[in-house]
């Protein structure tokens, strides 16, 4: 039974995501769909590569991750089939895949130009129906990777500029890369490189750290914390640290240690 997960920006008010699965279990009846998060926010293709890379790995071998946040719908911007050593990867050429292409082995890349896999009537707004679910599906039931289209290099997919944490004697300089639900920044900077006595700030807010809980910090302060995505977060506990502090995405954050 084949799994395929599904990630957009859909929300939960439109049937779209609920269409896409009834457009794969046409296909493949015994496929099994899972959702990964339809509440990225609208065209944020940064947030929707940080959920992608820090959830896909959770899964089964040969797990097929189907994402769809695609501001370049009906463009010239490729569509994409990505196969690695133990998953699947099908969405849009526009850096959401930046992180799988960093992590993973890639076995081949395939742009999805055989259109007997694609609904017949392919719109310029819902490539997720039309192409990237019936994809989905059709390799599922065991069509080959290559029947989809041509082999391309993945040295020509689009990545978005993340730029790494860099250490230099007693300091790491990094940047926020994502903001969850409460509100959480989360740095790209790595728990392991991090000692637990540290300081810092991020624009005009200073922080401390790190604890080894929520609830250790104080609850109108800016704190550090190893985070369970792999990277330190900083918080305020019991308030959401974005809203309060005004920090954004891509930020500069200084960790002195």
């Amino acid at each position: 039974m084949s799994i395929i997960t599904l990630t957009t920006d859909f929300g939960g008010n439109d049937p779209f995501f609920g269409i896409m699965k009834g457009v794969i279990l046409k296909i493949c009846p015994k496929a099994r769909i899972e959702d990964i998060t339809h509440d990225i926010s609208p065209q944020n293709v940064w947030q929707a590569n940080f959920i992608l890379q820090s959830s896909y790995h959770y899964f089964p071998k040969d797990t097929i991750h189907v994402c769809v946040v695609d501001p370049g719908v009906g463009s010239k911007r490729k569509s994409l089939l990505i196969q690695t050593k133990n998953y699947y990867f099908i969405g849009p050429d526009n850096g959401l895949f930046t992180g799988i292409l960093n992590k993973e082995k890639v076995i081949k890349v395939i742009e999805l130009t055989e259109k007997k896999y694609w609904l017949k009537n392919v719109s310029q707004t819902f490539h997720g129906r039309d192409i990237f679910s019936p994809v989905a599906a059709y390799l599922a039931k065991g069509i080959k990777p290559e029947s989809f289209g041509k082999s391309v290099s993945k040295h020509t997919l689009i990545k978005l500029e993340i730029s790494k944490s860099l250490k230099k004697k007693n300091c790491f300089t990094g940047m926020i890369q994502y903001i969850d639900h409460f509100g959480n920044l989360i740095t790209n900077i790595s728990n392991n490189e991090v000692p637990l006595k540290i300081n810092g700030r991020v624009k005009n807010k200073t922080f401390t750290g790190l604890v080894s809980s929520f609830s250790q910090a104080n609850n109108n302060k800016l704190t550090g914390i190893k985070g369970s995505s792999g990277f330190i977060e900083l918080f305020i506990n019991k308030k959401n640290a974005g809203k309060l502090t005004g920090i954004k995405l891509k930020d500069k954050v200084i960790i002195n240690f």
